[in-house]
């Protein structure tokens, strides 16, 4: 493959961010389990910047690829084009890159049960904040949420 180092290093760098991704799901997970509100804050405050940094790093692999002739291939694709050395080392890395990314999602996943089982604990059984209505195009809390009655609002 020509451009393979810059093809490496990027998808170097970006198992790297996936890593960083899944610490910091894995600590989101322990602020929601302790209840530290302050962690919690501090916590989901840093997952806004990993949003915006995962949806520049996913623009960046779509321009490179499709600079390098790759568009629309598949990191296994890509592999199985490969022979050698260089094949054994691009394995190496899809395998951590895929190990971080299920890292993290294994992490959100045991979030979003302790999130749920809060939510139950506190009479909002109903609520289920899986359900993709509750979130806008953006990724934003809908005002379907916002019109939910708030538990602090609640008369006594």
């Amino acid at each position: 493959m020509k451009n393979y180092d810059e093809f490496y290093d990027f998808m170097e760098q970006y198992t790297d961010f996936y890593a960083e991704v899944s610490e910091n799901e894995k600590t989101k997970m322990d602020a929601l389990a302790s209840e530290n509100l302050e962690l919690i804050n501090k916590v989901l405050t840093d997952y806004q910047v990993f949003v915006s940094k995962a949806e520049n790093y996913e623009k960046r692999r779509e321009e490179l690829f499709k600079k390098i002739g790759l568009d629309g291939k598949t990191f296994r694709e890509i592999i199985d084009m490969e022979t050698g050395d260089r094949r054994e080392e691009l394995e190496d890395l899809f395998f951590d890159f895929r190990d971080a990314v299920i890292a993290a999602r294994d992490y959100n996943s045991r979030s979003l049960d302790i999130v749920k089982k809060n939510l139950k604990e506190m009479g909002m059984q109903d609520y289920d904040i899986n359900d993709p209505v509750c979130y806008d195009k953006s990724g934003n809390v809908s005002e379907k949420f916002h019109t939910m009655q708030n538990i602090l609002d609640r008369q006594a």
